[in-house]
């Protein structure tokens, strides 16, 4: 209960709100909002309440209105759509709506949407009504903190999609609220919150409006997001507490550490609080800094996902202590949070006191008393996420320190897999590129091909007057190229695209990733139309070897070709691709060009330049495949030796997949008794190779050999067991020799096993094939064995680590005689499989 009700609870601008005036007007909300008793009867379940409008005093009032009568609060984004708003009024049925004047409109038709009819009342009209002067009580604003009753739905932010309602008890709210006020006392009646993120979400709607209010320390709130604004609200309402979220921090201290590195004493000063580390040092250094801010800032607090280390240590060197915490909606919100005294940059902090926490399978689970009891009408789904021991599955990576700090990783599923297995987090890239403030407002990592590409949103300021080429351009040199020589091949960014818009973002500015193909899609057709639509006065007379580069890749690749075009972040060439350029260039200019050094252009200009150079003839020619691969230097390549092991080795795999699996293989009788042939497999999984062989003559396995890629087997061990297992490796410096292994290893009369997909599936589905099994078919006249896989993916997807004991099938089809061209044969190929799918 509240001890003086004179103190200040709301701070709005001007307006000074106490404790005694805020419970009388959420006495006159109250009057106005249904009650349970009066509707539970008719509804036949505790009836709803939404509340959608922008951060404002009337939304407290509304909210704790809502608590007082017993019902249960539903806060909306004030920026939804209408779609977003009906779907909410479906999913749930309110009885009555809190709204604002400026979103009446958005309402009704986001009513008429979903077929719903409630009660509306306007916050607007009541805010700053006459309220009664009769003597009241404060505990409605402290309701039973045991209760199992719901408290609250909030509807999940959708980074994936739908979203869920989250039911939160009053049990679960007050959990943490205790948390940060008694086993951690951040929150007191000395320390006042800024009302900054919008309400609608858990984290801001506990940690800046209930915990402050509840623990007697009030709140002031920020009127915009505006650099001003906040700088106002600080000063004026004396903050203590200023939470935010980590692209917020992120901005701040970029903008102040830009006005340090103005002047060599100040980034003196700064290198020497960094290198001491004191709070007291830096506090008294960066003094002008604190009273900017108002000169009453104890804590900032971040939340909504882990702040970059860097950005961490910058604002401490500051003596700005930033709080860390992590959690969930479905955990309201917190599970782990930064003590005071131990903060750790990178650290979430320790689990709070009452929530139990582990890592499972490496992804940080938990329960507690906080922990949601389920989503609203959503049993399964509840049931997918919390397991028969009550852990909440939180879906984030991560692992315990020595101290038992909780350090997040990534996010499960923000994890992109490629096809060699490697996972990368594109918050860690997106992290890098938008250091880069004077050129990149934000960035998107996402994956297309099977390689990374970056979404650049460039600043205005910065690319007036500018072409997307020219901004594309001088993006790659500038933060593309810088990245990729710091990192391994794998997490290199491979393509870029120019984006005008904003990066689609829930309101605590979390990217909305199932959002991003769309983007990709909308730039690459605006930058296909854009090429297309060119005048043909405005054209440049281009070299005779860049046009006949131009002419050679775009009938390759059916990709626009353009001078600043780079081989692989626009042109998307595979291994196989620069081989055949390669191959291409020895034969129209007489000259070499490593594959491993065509990346190293900046563009197809500069290679064209080089080769002007140093040709000794320019001849347009088509790549000659037959000649290469009858090329008289395969006799002296070295292929890989066949270990004794091998039939065993096939023999246990077959009898485990038979065992845990239920393995069928059929059409055995389609596998010719006599080599050579090419077996072409669909790729579903890590297990795709011992699959294809399970129903091969064990004798004749020798005979069989594997097509991999360097990535696949970097350790020293793995390379041994490649070398002496029938693997040949793709090699990256030498694609060439790689390729025409193959073509002896078939002119032996032995067979070839290649996976013409180049990478696993991402969704089960069979992708388009690459035609390197074509060439070889159709130059050597071989036949290719086409087996179907399937199964496999739901055994094991990309990202998973663990079999599932799912069915596999495995079908061996007729045999398909090499004809017409390597796109129509492959094609063909591919058609007889997908068939089978």
């Amino acid at each position: 209960m509240i001890e003086n009700l004179e103190q200040t609870a709301i701070i709005a601008g001007e307006h000074h709100v106490s404790y005694k005036e805020m419970a009388q007007r959420i006495n006159h909300f109250a009057s106005y909002t249904p009650k349970r008793k009066d509707w539970q009867t008719m509804v036949n379940e505790v009836p709803k309440v939404v509340i959608f409008s922008e951060n404002r005093e009337g939304w407290g009032y509304a909210f704790f209105a809502v608590w007082q009568n017993k019902c249960i609060a539903v806060p909306v984004d004030a920026a939804a759509t209408v779609m977003d708003v009906a779907y909410i009024l479906d999913d749930c049925k309110p009885v009555a709506v809190w709204t604002s004047l400026s979103h009446v409109e958005t309402l009704r038709k986001a009513m008429d949407e979903a077929a719903v009819e409630m009660q509306i009342i306007i916050i607007d009209d009541h805010e700053q009504a006459s309220v009664s002067s009769a003597p009241v009580n404060t505990s409605s604003l402290t309701p039973n903190p045991q209760s199992n009753d719901v408290a609250i739905i909030i509807y999940t932010s959708g980074t994936t999609g739908s979203p869920k309602g989250v039911m939160l008890t009053y049990k679960n709210i007050y959990a943490n609220i205790d948390s940060v006020s008694k086993d951690v006392p951040i929150f007191n009646t000395e320390r006042r919150t800024m009302i900054l993120l919008p309400l609608h979400h858990v984290f801001p709607l506990i940690g800046t409006l209930v915990a402050p209010i509840v623990c007697g320390g009030g709140v002031a709130i920020c009127p915009s997001m505006t650099g001003p604004d906040i700088m106002d609200t600080l000063c004026r309402g004396k903050v203590g507490i200023f939470i935010g979220v980590p692209r917020l921090w992120q901005m701040l201290y970029v903008g102040i550490k830009k006005k340090i590195d103005e002047k060599a004493v100040t980034r003196g000063l700064f290198n020497m609080c960094r290198k001491a580390d004191s709070r007291r040092l830096s506090r008294f250094v960066f003094q002008s800094v604190h009273k900017k801010m108002g000169g009453y800032l104890d804590y900032c607090v971040c939340g909504g996902a882990a702040l970059d280390k860097e950005i961490g240590i910058g604002l401490r060197t500051l003596g700005l202590d930033v709080l860390e915490g992590y959690g969930m909606t479905e955990t309201a919100p917190m599970i782990s949070f930064t003590r005071p005294d131990d903060i750790v940059p990178g650290c979430a902090g320790l689990p709070l006191p009452t929530v139990d926490c582990k890592i499972i399978d490496g992804e940080i689970c938990a329960k507690g008393p906080n922990l949601m009891p389920g989503y609203y009408n959503r049993p399964e789904e509840t049931a997918e996420v919390i397991d028969k021991d009550g852990y909440l599955h939180t879906g984030d990576l991560g692992h315990f320190d020595e101290k038992g700090r909780i350090v997040i990783t990534g996010r499960k599923k923000e994890i992109i897999v490629l096809s060699n297995g490697k996972n990368v987090q594109p918050n860690e890239i997106e992290f890098y590129i938008e250091r880069y403030t004077d050129k990149v407002k934000e960035c998107a990592v996402t994956e297309k091909d099977d390689m990374l590409l970056a979404i650049i949103v460039p600043q205005e300021l910065w690319a007036e007057g500018k072409t997307d080429s020219d901004i594309e351009k001088t993006l790659k040199r500038e933060v593309i190229e810088p990245y990729n020589l710091t990192v391994e091949n794998y997490k290199k960014v491979m393509r870029i695209l120019v984006y005008h818009g904003d990066i689609p973002r829930t309101r605590l500015d979390k990217i909305q990733r199932y959002k991003l193909k769309d983007i990709v899609k909308e730039c690459t057709e605006r930058k296909t139309s854009s090429a297309e639509t060119q005048n043909p006065s405005e054209k440049v007379a281009y070299s005779e070897e860049f046009m006949i580069l131009k002419k050679y890749i775009e009938a390759e690749k059916k990709l626009p070709v353009h001078p600043e075009s780079h081989i692989e972040t626009d042109l998307a060439f595979d291994s196989l691709d620069k081989v055949s350029l390669q191959g291409f260039i020895e034969q129209s200019f007489g000259m070499t060009v490593m594959t491993d050094k065509m990346a190293d252009f900046p563009n197809i200009k500069a290679m064209a330049d080089h080769i002007a150079h140093h040709k000794t003839r320019a001849v347009m020619e088509e790549t000659d495949w037959k000649t290469l691969l009858n090329d008289d230097t395969v006799m002296n390549l070295v292929l890989p030796k066949t270990s004794p092991m091998l039939p065993v080795a096939g023999k246990m795999f077959k009898g485990s997949f038979k065992v845990y699996n239920s393995l069928k293989v059929r059409g055995t009788e389609n596998i010719p008794k006599k080599g050579p042939f090419i077996l072409a497999a669909n790729h579903q999984s890590f297990m795709d190779g011992p699959l294809v062989m399970s129903g091969v003559d064990f004798s004749r396995i020798k005979d069989y050999y594997f097509y991999a890629t360097e990535e696949h087997v970097q350790h020293p061990v793995v390379k041994y067991l490649a070398r002496h297992n029938n693997i040949i490796l793709m090699e990256r410096k030498n694609l060439k020799n790689s390729i025409l292994k193959l073509a002896q290893v078939l002119k032996q009369g032995k067979n070839v096993v290649i996976f013409p997909e180049g990478s696993r599936t991402h969704s089960g589905e069979i992708g388009k094939f690459k035609k390197m099994f074509a060439i070889l078919a159709v130059e050597l006249d071989i036949p290719v064995l086409p087996v179907c896989i399937r199964g496999a993916y739901d055994a094991l997807p990309r990202g998973k680590h663990h079999i599932k004991a799912s069915h596999i099938d495995v079908e061996y089809l007729p045999i398909v005689k090499p004809s017409g061209t390597y796109d129509e044969f492959a094609n063909k190929v591919r058609t007889v499989i997908n068939d089978r799918l």
